[in-house]
């Protein structure tokens, strides 16, 4: 009877952090090692066992706060990895879009709008982060290659595209999490 407390607080747990996308096995155990640990105190100041897991538990919080922190701290990290490819994302389609040959501005628009999309699904906040990082690209282009900042002003407007798409992607991995 003594670990089934623990082991339904631990199932618990792990079903809060499924549901936010953010299963972790080692978290789990870090869990289970710190519960330990705090039961063990609670036993050495003369507690029951029941009396030092009901503690131990209690001042661990509901396995929903605690998932719910774990995947906040897990996708602030998450976000700032994710910059790294919207950066290489936004220089592939800008790599291509500058081409001598390649006038489709469709396209480009629409592979803007689907790379921030992709990316954004693995971000919960700061979405603009994404965004900027995939359409930084042409606009920074066009101000170089424009010899100044007139026709490349309009070119900020491109932007537009990855935002949408960061903030889209962003929207359905809520509405996946929530559901």
């Amino acid at each position: 009877m003594s670990g089934d407390r623990v082991d339904a607080y631990l199932s618990e747990l792990n079903r809060e952090l499924r549901m936010r996308w953010t299963p972790s096995a080692r978290f789990l155990e870090e869990t289970r090692g710190h519960l330990t640990d705090a039961i063990a105190a609670g036993e050495r100041k003369g507690l029951s066992r029941e009396e030092a897991e009901r503690e131990a538990l209690a001042r661990f919080g509901s396995p929903g706060v605690v998932a719910a922190r774990f995947a906040a701290e897990r996708s602030r990290r998450l976000e700032w990895l994710m910059l790294a490819p919207a950066l290489l994302t936004g220089l592939a389609i800008a790599w291509v879009d500058a081409r001598p040959h390649w006038d489709d501005a469709g396209i480009t628009a629409g592979m803007l709008l689907i790379g921030s999309a992709a990316l954004g699904l693995g971000v919960t906040r700061r979405a603009w982060l994404i965004a900027v990082g995939v359409g930084v690209w042409i606009p920074l282009h066009m101000i170089v290659h424009a010899n100044g900042f007139g026709s490349a002003a309009a070119s900020l407007l491109v932007l537009l595209f990855p935002l949408a798409g960061a903030y889209a992607g962003m929207g359905v991995r809520r509405l996946v999490v929530r559901g």
